[in-house]
């Protein structure tokens, strides 16, 4: 009969505590929000950028965009960037440009393209 309510006792007093610190844990980790930010990318007359990378993302997330001008264009530089550059920087194929974005605020980033000289 010791035994039996032992167990009894041991059973009535740990089975709350083992519930209440598990949904406590999961509480807390539902009310955990990651900081988000948003990116806002636009090409000037004479090109595009790809991939269409507008949008919202987590606070640390890197994104690569590509320009690509259009033909009789070339790209001319990057403005809002990791870091802007000129094409003699640029790490794409001929032509085109592409630049890191990592979300540490709201971006509003540009690709900039001029016509070809003749």
């Amino acid at each position: 009969m010791k035994k039996v309510n032992f167990l009894f006792i041991v059973i009535q007093f740990l089975f709350p505590v083992l519930v209440y610190s598990c949904s406590d844990e999961k509480e807390e980790s539902e009310h955990q929000v990651r900081t988000q930010y948003t990116l806002t990318i636009s090409a000037s007359e004479g090109g595009s950028v790809t991939p269409d990378a507008n949008g919202t993302y987590n606070q640390g997330a890197t994104i690569t965009v590509t320009a690509i001008p259009d033909e009789g264009y070339h790209f001319d530089r990057w403005e809002g960037t990791d870091n802007d550059y000129r094409p003699n920087g640029c790490w794409a194929g001929p032509g085109n440009c592409r630049a890191a974005i990592t979300m540490n605020s709201n971006r509003d980033v540009i690709a900039f393209f001029q016509i070809n000289s003749q």
